[in-house]
């Protein structure tokens, strides 16, 4: 659906309920009188749109991203911001993965660049229905990368703000696909599908309920018993389910669930904040040579590698 909505407001309320027309469930922690905020949305809500955020006085907002991913481009006297708690930096583009995104902010201009999950995994020729974003940073890959998404952010925001070219269906699309393709090389963005690389409704119910629980829970010391009990087989069921349906073993596919979480752990940290060793026992892996082998063979560089990225 197309939208080009602008507001203005000196009330906190009226504020929030305009912050919750583009992310439900959104909610001012704190806000300092007096009080100024600005939204303007423009673009398409079921692929791409753009939302400019001005705010006067210091506040704190909790805004959930619900299906959708944003990039945003902050500037102003201060702005610090998390990303389902993990700190972000907000000196280049900066991304607002799926969940909670927390900011603190005093007299600032922010624009967020809203892609939907969906258009993603439809636009890198995925299931769309239970896909799943995962992002090798929470910034641009090189600075070369940050300079042409804010070059392609700027350009999108213009064309879906200008009614002249806006209304335009072929430009748009060349601008919604631009986005995407751009956003997906910029920051190392992949789409699978929740359960499995080739996971779909043809899935067994057990093997699918399997999949969620290990996706949902790869963090916890679970293992081929937790599992069956959440797929609601007998240990020996589930493991002739997973065979015939993925050609794998539950065990198998909770250990390539960790180890990909793992790599996401080490895309998003830098060696002062942890190490190979650290994130790999975190993600359960306690024997070193083992994992790194591992990793190499499933991504084709070493754990340092992502690391230190």
């Amino acid at each position: 659906m197309l939208v080009d909505a602008r507001f203005t407001t000196h009330d906190r309320d009226e504020a929030q309920e305009l912050v919750q027309r583009v992310y439900p469930g959104s909610a001012f922690r704190e806000c300092v009188a007096p009080f100024t905020y600005k939204q303007r949305v423009v673009g398409d809500s079921d692929a791409v749109s753009v939302a400019r955020f001005e705010v006067s006085s210091r506040s704190e907002l909790a805004v959930r991203f619900d299906g959708v991913v944003g990039i945003g481009m902050a500037s102003g006297s201060e702005y610090r911001a998390t990303s389902n708690d993990d700190p972000l930096d907000t000196t280049k583009p900066f991304l607002l993965r799926p969940g909670i995104a927390r900011s603190w902010s005093s007299d600032h201009h922010l624009m967020v660049v809203n892609l939907d999950v969906g258009a993603l995994a439809r636009h890198v020729g995925a299931d769309a229905q239970g896909a799943r974003l995962v992002t090798a940073s929470s910034g641009p890959l090189t600075d070369a990368a940050a300079s042409y998404w804010c070059h392609v952010a700027r350009h999108a925001a213009s064309v879906f703000s200008t009614s002249a070219l806006s209304g335009y269906a072929l430009i748009r699309k060349a601008t919604t696909d631009l986005v995407l393709a751009s956003a997906v090389d910029a920051f190392g963005m992949t789409v699978e599908q929740v359960g499995s690389p080739s996971c779909d409704a043809a899935l067994p119910t057990a093997v699918r309920r399997a999949a969620q629980f290990i996706e949902d829970n790869a963090a916890a010391p679970i293992g081929i018993v937790e599992i069956a009990e959440a797929a609601r087989m007998s240990v020996r069921g589930i493991q002739l389910a997973f065979r015939r349906a993925l050609d794998t073993t539950p065990t198998e596919y909770l250990r390539r669930a960790r180890l990909r979480h793992a790599r996401e752990h080490l895309a998003t940290s830098t060696p002062a904040e942890t190490t190979v060793t650290e994130v790999a026992r975190t993600w359960g892996f306690t024997n070193l040579s083992r994992f790194s082998s591992a990793y190499r063979q499933a991504y084709d560089e070493s754990p340092r590698q992502t690391l230190e990225r």
